[in-house]
């Protein structure tokens, strides 16, 4: 496990070119955008870091600063790449990850943790955030419902269809979640 570790990094390092500079870093997240399957990897980091911290904070933090950048550094890329949603920028889905997380986080917190308990080796907060993660990649993948209409029919700027479907697979993610959850508390009672 170690040596795939260490082999990803590897791959990530040579996939970083900071000869076309500093912002396409950062829309690719330093070369995550340009590894098969970018965006369920961006989506994996805000994953672990959130893990790691047990809360939403960072998560929310990073999803609000890939917010606030994110349009600077997405003109910056498309001008490197001949493409108005390159599949290397995955600032999208660190936006889409961290509301998700955050929202259900928080819905979590207000109503005294709710969990799954489906796995007995895991927190309840580690449950939580990892069927956020599957649901949210369900969603963003299968462009299923609202999710794929923004994606397709969203006639203004390229940047807000690329976040947009991103940002509407999040607000998915947390009824599905907060709905599962409240139906699991229901039939327990």
């Amino acid at each position: 496990m170690q040596f795939m570790l260490l082999q990803l990094e590897f791959i990530i390092l040579l996939k970083m070119d900071f000869s076309k500079g500093f912002n396409v870093q950062l829309a690719t997240l330093f070369g995550i955008g340009k590894i098969p399957g970018g965006g369920t990897w961006a989506s994996l980091i805000v994953l672990l870091i959130a893990l790691y911290e047990q809360n939403a904070e960072t998560a929310s933090f990073l999803a609000f600063f890939s917010l606030i950048i994110g349009s600077h550094v997405y003109r910056k890329l498309i001008a490197v790449v001949d493409s108005e949603d390159p599949k290397e920028y995955v600032l999208d889905e660190v936006i889409g990850m961290g509301i998700a997380i955050s929202g259900v986080y928080i819905f979590s917190s207000i109503f005294n943790q709710f969990s799954f308990d489906l796995i007995k080796n895991l927190s309840a907060i580690d449950e939580l955030f990892i069927v956020t993660f599957i649901v949210f990649r369900f969603f963003d993948i299968s462009k299923i419902g609202p999710v794929g209409w923004i994606e397709r029919n969203w006639k203004e700027k390229a940047y807000f269809r690329v976040i947009g479907d991103d940002i509407m697979a999040a607000f998915l993610s947390i009824i599905v979640v907060i709905s599962f959850l409240s139906v699991n508390l229901w039939m327990l009672q």
